[in-house]
């Protein structure tokens, strides 16, 4: 289908089709006389690499002005098809395995981004490896024109993206120091789009013309033609967008150093104010926190296996104190948003982490009034969680009666299996189902927002607290 819409277009458009000729034709001719290269040389018939690099640089110049032609003008509709977002855990990495000549045992492609998360240098590896598209790998399958819009990355973490085969694609980058600039452009180019979607540049429809943020509003961009074989990294908070030149396949993951942190602490303060409107991914306090408990413990168990003694690395130390600093920022924020809930009467209850049974509160939830997902500690009120249980058991008691279902059944799948008030606890789906539900009509909200939601009286809520401060105070006192 890609090759075939390529062929039809050229044929609709066969002024496209011609300069595309003609910019290869005069590449060529160009590459042949500079130097006298090939005319008097066995072999340089002009059919070399550079020479064949040369005539593709040429032609993609001629179809990104093409696709911008489409893009900013009314004259036609192009309608093309992009095959994103794939789990590679589903459909395949294009890094196959491969096979070592002493056994036949298969194994990892050096270069498998699945392998990415267990790079010690990749703080996700706290997150896990089964997020797709954040630590677990996606395939993109392009086609002519086939674009990716401005964005950056889920909290504004670095990506890599390989191009495994086929057309290569136009990249357009902005450097994460000018992403306020790209954004404030963005607000006077496109007004009332933003403010009918405030999450307008995370839905991935916007495409600026490069040339009109570059000239019209000083905004760095930069620009680079992907190749097959070829990687693009994208670092923190660094917008980017871009088009493929035909059909061709690509596979990308993202990852987040110690260099990352900063900019992820950005993203989380966007997600707490709402800043468009996107719901966090994970927990960064908690990867913070778990990282630094993880360093220290590293940092430790080197100490005393060097009985005479060990001097760290720079960049050992000054990973320590970057997770020190983020640590002193959850500190800070918890003790004060903890003080304040407690001065208002607001009931704490201490929950071991992990423990299913202890607590009622995901870990995986986000805060009902922002977008941030507070792990460390969280807010709920206990009489509208029950008002509205009710109100949902009811309604599926009434369901069951009209269907004639037993109405037993029904009143235990809605409460999860539970007994004595608490989540069912062992093993199976009832808790993960009762869990799963967890919407409007269960809020939970965070630090910031623990007095928001409902006119209850504060003795009706429950802070959930399960990382203590002083536990966070002993993990930076560790990595001094």
């Amino acid at each position: 289908m890609a090759d075939a819409f390529v062929d039809a277009y050229k044929t609709k458009h066969p002024e496209f089709a011609a300069r595309a000729d003609e910019a290869r034709r005069d590449a060529r001719l160009e590459r042949l006389s500079s130097e006298n290269l090939g005319l008097n040389q066995p072999g340089g018939d002009g059919d070399d690499v550079d020479t064949a690099d040369a005539m593709l640089d040429a032609e993609a110049r001629v179809v990104q002005e093409e696709f911008w032609r489409i893009v900013e003008t009314d004259v036609e509709s192009v309608r093309v098809e992009y095959g994103s977002d794939l789990d590679a855990d589903v459909y395949g990495t294009g890094f196959a395995p491969t096979t070592c000549d002493s056994d036949s045992a298969s194994t990892h492609h050096a270069w498998d981004f699945n392998e990415l998360i267990h790079h010690p240098s990749n703080l996700l590896r706290v997150v896990g490896s089964d997020v797709p598209g954040l630590t677990r790998p996606w395939l993109y399958f392009g086609m002519l024109f086939s674009a990716f819009c401005w964005h950056v990355e889920d909290h504004y973490l670095g990506s890599v993206n390989y191009l495994h085969a086929g057309a290569p694609k136009t990249w357009y980058g902005v450097p994460g120091a000018s992403a306020d600039a790209f954004e404030d452009a963005v607000r006077v180019m496109v007004p009332g789009l933003l403010d009918a979607a405030p999450d307008l540049l995370h839905r991935l429809v916007t495409l600026v013309p490069p040339a009109a943020l570059r000239d019209g509003h000083g905004v760095e961009v930069f620009q680079a033609l992907q190749k097959p074989g070829e990687f693009v990294v994208t670092w923190p908070r660094a917008y980017h967008a871009g088009f493929s030149h035909g059909h061709n396949v690509g596979e990308a993951v993202n990852f987040g150093t110690a260099e990352w942190v900063s900019a992820g602490r950005s993203a989380v303060e966007g997600y707490a104010r709402g800043v468009g409107k996107r719901d966090a991914v994970f927990s960064h306090d908690r990867m913070v926190v778990d990282t630094a408990r993880d360093f220290a413990r590293r940092l430790k168990d080197t100490s005393l296996s060097d009985s005479g003694g060990v001097v760290f690395a720079p960049w050992i130390r000054a990973v320590a104190n970057t997770l020190r600093d983020e640590l002193a920022v959850i500190l800070r924020e918890q003790e004060e948003g903890q003080r304040m809930l407690k001065t208002r009467g607001v009931r704490v209850e201490r929950v071991a982490d992990g423990d299913e049974s202890g607590g009622v509160v995901d870990d995986e939830v986000c805060c009902a009034s922002c977008k941030s997902m507070p792990h460390l500690a969280t807010v709920r009120c206990v009489r509208c969680w029950s008002e509205n249980e009710k109100l949902e058991v009811q309604k599926a008691i009434a369901r069951a009666r009209a269907e004639g279902k037993s109405v037993a059944g029904a009143a235990f799948a809605m409460l999860g299996g539970r007994k004595h008030g608490k989540p069912f606890a062992g093993a199976g789906g009832a808790s993960n189902r009762y869990r799963a539900r967890r919407d409007v009509a269960r809020p939970v909200y965070c630090l910031r927002h623990g007095m928001e939601g409902c006119s209850h009286a504060p003795a009706c809520r429950v802070l959930e607290v399960k990382q203590d401060v002083d536990a966070i105070k002993a993990v930076m006192e560790a990595l001094r």
